[in-house]
């Protein structure tokens, strides 16, 4: 009787731990979701921009010269945003992690406004409005987008 017991409290568990959530960040408008109040936090099948990581990023270290400008600067900004179940951008754009100045915060967010094709987020193989956040290190001189 032991050994079932033990061996559907962990059956039970591992499915708990496949689930997906909704989340909803705190003061933060989502514009251009098709479910407002139903945005998924991903962990398989998440959205993805349509255009290479590596374009996106050359891009930044052009558009945004704030780092070269500031060579010292070295920071773990994150930028968090919602695609929708389109392939849009959502909205919702708020900072996760400071880059340690407010204007290079408002600077990445507008940056990453222009990041606009998508492929949304999928939840059983239906696209859903889901959360999106960049990652970056900001380091001699120059961004690295850390998303994989």
């Amino acid at each position: 009787m032991k050994p079932f017991l033990l061996l559907s409290l962990l059956l039970l568990l591992s499915i708990r731990s496949y689930g997906q959530f909704t989340m909803q960040a705190e003061g933060v408008k989502v514009e251009n979701a098709c479910r407002e109040n139903n945005v998924h936090f991903l962990l398989s099948g998440k959205a993805r921009p349509k255009e290479a990581m590596e374009a996106i990023e050359k891009r930044l270290n052009e558009t945004v010269s704030f780092a070269k400008e500031n060579p010292a600067l070295q920071a773990t900004p994150a930028i968090q945003f919602v695609v929708n179940c389109k392939g849009e951008v959502g909205g919702g754009f708020h900072v996760v992690t400071k880059s340690g100045n407010a204007a290079l915060d408002e600077q990445l967010i507008e940056f990453f406004k222009t990041v606009n094709a998508w492929e949304a987020g999928k939840l059983k193989k239906k696209a859903v409005d889901s959360w999106y956040m960049w990652r970056l290190q900001i380091a001699n001189g120059r961004f690295d987008i850390l998303n994989q």
